[in-house]
């Protein structure tokens, strides 16, 4: 099966560490299910000049999911920064202090030390942004949705798995009920056949009377078949299978989608019998489809 064709998770964790001769530069990634693209990018420092690249890079390879990223870049030299010195505001600040000194009459005691602390006197401003920290963070970007990808199908897998194990049980409650229904439903015509017998009495006896009870039990028995709806059941469970196995297109909504119809079908054929061989399978029927559109919640 290609990569493109197998099922994935929506659940996964993945971390990098690279240190060069200018950095130390940690990254994580984590994803859980949701129906949507959901970025969150948490940093220390701010990074809003490389937000939109990483999210990109992300979004490329995962689709669907609530993505929380964790960024810290650690700078091993200041070459990226520059300090200003406010001098026309430090001139400001001493005109602003000898003066105060001479209001209240106290000494302008003044040195570089107060004026450091001074606001905005001292200002560092980072230069344009580095070219070989964005390409250093895209490369790890790639790296570590690669790792997380590698989870993702891991756990997709298990997933499918336990899917396949549902559906071969609903395909061995759905064949006992195809054992069972022919006799269950002779067994519900001879019963109502009876009832209507003692109901109408010795009458039933002609052969007019017999010939009319047979048909309204024919009738009535024809509201309860369940032929249709086994056969929709049983081909739901073969797209289903295909769509999980890659041979057929689709996706976790539209496997959701075909789980539902499953149970509408496996709803009718319970409402419909009143042997209990079938309707203790159609409990087991549902039961499975529940298990499986719960575990398609995490897949993609």
């Amino acid at each position: 099966m290609k990569v493109d064709d197998m099922v994935r998770s929506m659940t996964g964790f993945a971390s990098d560490f690279r240190s060069t001769n200018r950095y130390d530069i940690t990254m994580e990634i984590k994803s859980v299910n949701s129906r949507y693209f959901e970025f969150k990018l948490k940093s220390p420092q701010p990074v809003d000049a490389f937000e939109n690249d990483i999210k990109n890079v992300v979004f490329e390879k995962l689709r669907r999911g609530k993505i929380d990223f964790f960024l810290r870049v650690v700078e091993k030299d200041a070459e990226n920064y520059q300090v200003v010195v406010n001098l026309e505001l430090g001139r400001k600040y001493r005109t602003a202090l000898a003066s105060l000194a001479r209001e209240v009459g106290v000494t302008a005691d003044m040195n570089l030390r107060d004026f450091v602390s001074l606001p905005h006197m001292l200002e560092v401003e980072r230069k344009a942004e580095d070219e070989e920290l964005s390409r250093t963070l895209l490369a790890m970007t790639e790296s570590v949705v690669d790792k997380v990808l590698e989870m993702m199908y891991v756990e997709g897998k298990r997933t499918q798995d336990d899917i396949e194990a549902s559906l071969a049980a609903i395909r061995t409650a759905l064949a006992a009920i195809e054992k069972i229904y022919p006799e269950a439903l002779e067994k519900y015509k001879k019963n109502l056949t009876e009832r209507i017998s003692e109901l109408v009495g010795q009458e039933a006896s002609s052969p007019l009377a017999s010939n009319r009870i047979l048909m309204e039990v024919e009738l009535v028995a024809s509201r309860t078949a369940i032929n249709e709806e086994i056969v929709r059941l049983g081909s739901h469970i073969q797209q289903f299978e295909a769509i999980l196995s890659g041979k057929a297109k689709g996706d976790s909504k539209k496997l959701d989608f075909i789980g539902q119809e499953m149970n509408r079908e496996t709803n009718t054929i319970a409402s419909k019998s009143s042997d209990y061989g079938i309707v203790e399978n159609t409990i087991v029927i549902k039961g499975e489809i529940e298990k499986i559109r719960e575990q398609l919640r995490n897949l993609e």
